[in-house]
């Protein structure tokens, strides 16, 4: 199979994630068939609750470890939690593994397609789509001379500049050209204390930081962590390193939080809470409003016949 036709495709979880409720954006590319499914699929309950959590698509196929369905579920959809209604609590609580191979040659386009498919084959997915008026909140700049606060930074040069070349390399492998090789593997992820290397987000209970993104980019997190949509009305452009302490105040990390009954994590007195950590370490400011939201409603889902 061609490099350039297979999935790579990881995300690998801990119990300490706090973007939980988010998806990672479909790859860009020509949609695919839509009736595209999985060759062959093994669909079971997780057996421990307590093991590590994984879903990965490569060239041998797709591994979903030890996760409830609500992941797959937002993936297939697109669509973080605030934008599904409807969902059974069973999605969020019930963990399974699934194995499956995925047709030969099926491009990195299919991901959400072969995902959606599985859900309806296998747990009855039926969904239908409207727009409703719902609570949002408008991203803008706080201060009125633009300034930006003390942990929302220009990304320096040097790391722009990998960063572009990261996407070059990227788009020639995409293509299927070789002009100068394969780009140079990203840096190893780092540990919670260490310096985030160029291109990388760290997302734990009262972190969120960033490195080369753009507003655009930040927006989901902040999304994530206010449980509803969030416009961005800052007119800000280019990319930024960012740092965000603050208060989870509640806002579990969706399936991967504590489980029920779980005695919540100590909060910082002394941190504040998240729309103050935005005003006073970003310089940005969320301004409560209404708008036109696409929510996907979940008409039916079921628990799937185990193999």
């Amino acid at each position: 199979m061609p490099i350039r036709n297979a999935f790579v495709f990881v995300i690998a979880l801990v119990p300490v994630m706090a973007a939980a409720q988010q998806f990672l954006p479909a790859p860009p590319g020509a949609p695919p068939d839509p009736n595209i499914r999985f060759e062959v699929v093994s669909l079971r309950a997780a057996e421990d609750a307590s093991g590590p959590m994984m879903m990965r698509m490569t060239p041998a196929g797709f591994e979903y470890s030890n996760l409830p369905i609500g992941v797959l579920l937002r993936q297939a959809l697109q669509k973080p939690d605030y934008q599904i209604v409807g969902v059974p609590g069973w999605t969020s609580t019930d963990r399974y593994t699934i194995r499956a191979k995925a047709p030969e040659g099926a491009p990195l386009t299919a991901l959400t397609s072969l995902m959606l498919n599985l859900l309806k084959d296998r747990f009855q997915l039926a969904t239908h789509v409207e727009t409703r008026e719902l609570p949002i909140f408008n991203l803008v700049v706080a201060r009125a001379d633009g300034r930006l606060g003390p942990d929302l930074k220009v990304t320096p040069a040097e790391c722009q500049a990998t960063l572009a070349e990261r996407l070059a390399a990227a788009k020639a492998a995409a293509a299927g050209g070789r002009a100068g090789g394969p780009p140079p593997p990203p840096p190893a992820f780092p540990g919670p204390n260490d310096p985030l290397p160029c291109g990388f987000v760290r997302l734990n209970p009262g972190i969120a930081a960033g490195s080369g993104r753009t507003i655009e980019q930040i927006i989901p997190t902040l999304s994530d962590l206010v449980g509803r949509p969030v416009i961005d009305k800052t007119g800000l452009k280019g990319l930024f390193d960012f740092a965000l302490k603050y208060a989870p105040e509640g806002r579990a990390a969706g399936p991967f939080g504590p489980p029920p009954g779980a005695p919540a994590p100590p909060v910082d007195p002394d941190v504040p809470s998240l729309s103050t950590a935005v005003q006073e370490q970003l310089g940005l400011k969320l301004e409560s409003a209404r708008g036109p939201v696409e929510v996907v409603v979940i008409d039916k889902l079921e628990k799937p016949t185990l193999d």
